[in-house]
């Protein structure tokens, strides 16, 4: 097997090309344009209505247990004291984090073997196809891989390497707070299972009557405390219920458990070519920092196994994995593309084809007739996006860039570094999300148009609250309606302080103290369901006679 030496970039021109790739695949200025799509709803809720005071989220005027403050409060300060819209500040954030997460990657990969090292974990971590879907989402998963990934890097650092293991403690527990009023309780887990896998030197067994412990362990449960105190003080219940999966039935985890090893490889391509090298036996009896280096695999096996067997994993939650991952192939990429170069640049003739594929795709999709797309794919919306003229100009742009892509990646795979390939890759698929995926999916209105509907039924109708009772969440729906929402968990809880009511409803509200209206359609319907917008007035009550004496 032959030796293989790859050329090194400059650091500045490397770390250019990282920003560059990163507005490529994320595109920040198309963020605010698609409408609040499925829990992205629910966390523009929880962002308009959080209490700085209160750090309980709700959501409707419902507390959410599996929902947790600094997320929310975070979007809520983008949009209040920034000004930016809802949509955009949930989806900047998420994007904000990856980048922040691609820096702490870099630095510590470049301080533990060199500045390409970091270049190469950095352009892992924001260039794979699972952070190209779903790190532009408005969700708190890529928060919470900043927070668990923090933590983990320094508790090695001060624990491990330093051998100060009471600032190990009390730094790792201090972050993982930050972490559990972001992501609660999984985060905590996917911080302490793998310690039960350390072995020496890594072992943390004997760490544990240090004086930092119980310190790091006393801010954990205050954080508990601050943010379960609310629930019991209110419910009397412990806000535990998150953690239950009862709705996942056998099947449904067999499942699941089934899928993953074939799902998990794709989300990480075009990365996956090389994401295997650092569990090479053969290059782990060369790695220079084999201590980190097993660290950073006990991290990602352990990891790896929770998310795997735990039920109703999501995908994003990948982003856990995917930290340790790209560091780790980050200082083992030099060892591995010197013993397995010559074959993996022989697999990277698929990322030319892909490239080449996607600039026709932009080409066929932007410019044939509909009929004829309507043969190959299934089309839920009108294409007609295609039919403005700056619109077609922009594709042809873009399948200019994809074509000099697919010519850079040609004549550059021999010569240029895989990483810088992959990377490449990933930028492509961005381009055509940017010019193909977004407007497609950006034309959708339903939530809005829904929104729309309700204020113009509440307008000119006198101020207050629109309660809800018998209806799904439809938290992103009412969110357009600009209203302020009350969730009903009887028509009991209506106030009998108010003369008039608003309520929507599935059905007939059947309160009999209020005379009922409604100000929709009669034959309105959402997603299949009968809605109706009820204006209630509360009814006089007829004057009891006198008893006789």
């Amino acid at each position: 097997m032959g030796i293989y030496s790859e050329k090194s970039i400059p650091r500045w021109a490397g770390v250019i090309i990282l920003i560059a790739a990163f507005i490529a695949i994320y595109q920040p200025w198309l963020l605010g344009d698609r409408e609040l799509f499925r829990l992205e709803g629910l966390y523009a809720v929880s962002a308009t209505e959080f209490d700085p005071s209160m750090p309980m989220v709700t959501a409707h005027g419902v507390a959410i247990q599996n929902v947790f403050p600094f997320f929310p409060a975070m979007a809520s300060v983008f949009q209040k004291v920034l000004g930016m819209p809802m949509e955009f500040s949930l989806r900047f954030l998420s994007v904000l984090m990856m980048a922040a997460t691609a820096v702490i990657v870099y630095f510590a990969a470049a301080s533990e073997r060199s500045y390409r090292a970091g270049l190469v974990a950095a352009a892992m971590y924001i260039g794979t196809f699972l952070a190209l879907e779903k790190g532009i989402e408005g969700y708190p998963t890529t928060t919470n891989a900043f927070f668990l990934l923090s933590a983990q890097l320094l508790f090695f650092q001060f624990g491990i390497r330093q051998t100060n293991w009471n600032a190990a403690w009390i730094v790792g527990s201090a972050l993982l707070a930050m972490g559990f009023f972001t992501g609660g309780f999984l985060i905590i887990l996917y911080f302490v299972f793998p310690m039960f896998f350390f072995r020496r030197p890594l072992s943390v067994k004997s760490k544990f009557r240090k004086p930092g412990f119980p310190v790091g362990v006393a801010l954990l449960a205050a954080a508990v405390l601050v943010w379960g105190a609310p629930f019991w003080l209110m419910s009397h219940r412990v806000p535990f219920q998150y953690l239950g999966w009862a709705d996942s039935t056998l099947w449904d985890y067999i499942s699941e458990v089934l899928l993953f090893p074939v799902m998990l490889p794709v989300r990480l391509l075009p990365w996956a070519l090389i994401a295997w090298m650092p569990f090479c036996v053969a290059l782990q009896a060369l790695d220079t920092t084999p201590i980190f280096s097993r660290y950073l695999r006990t991290l990602t096996f352990a990891t790896l196994a929770l998310l795997w067997l735990l039920p109703q994993g999501e995908p994003r939650e990948i982003f856990y994995l995917l930290g340790p991952l790209s560091i780790l192939v980050g200082i083992n990429y030099e060892l591995g593309i010197r013993r397995y170069g010559i074959k993996v640049r022989k697999l990277l003739v698929f990322c030319e084809y892909f490239t080449v594929g996607l600039a026709l795709a932009v080409g066929g999709i932007c410019f044939a007739p509909e009929r004829w797309l309507s043969w190959f794919i299934s089309l839920n919306n009108t294409l007609d996006f295609r039919l403005a003229p700056e619109f077609r100009l922009t594709a042809l742009v873009a399948v200019a860039v994809l074509l000099s892509l697919t010519v850079f990646l040609h004549y550059s795979r021999k010569t240029q570094p895989v990483w810088l390939i992959l990377l490449t890759t990933t930028a492509a698929a961005g381009i055509f999300y940017g010019i193909v995926m977004h407007p497609y999916r950006a034309q959708e209105e339903v939530k809005r148009e829904f929104g729309t509907s309700i204020r113009r039924a509440l307008d000119g109708q006198p101020g207050g609250t629109l309660y809800k009772s018998n209806i799904l969440d439809l938290y992103g729906e009412l969110f357009y309606s600009g209203a302020k929402v009350v969730k009903l968990q009887s028509l009991e809880e209506l106030p009998e302080d108010q003369e008039t009511v608003y309520l929507i409803s599935t059905e007939f509200p059947q309160y009999p103290d209020r005379s009922w209206s409604n100000l929709l359609p009669p034959d309105y319907s959402y997603r299949n369901h009968r809605l109706s917008l009820w204006k209630g007035v509360k009814r006089e009550r007829k004057a009891q006679p006198a008893p006789l004496i």
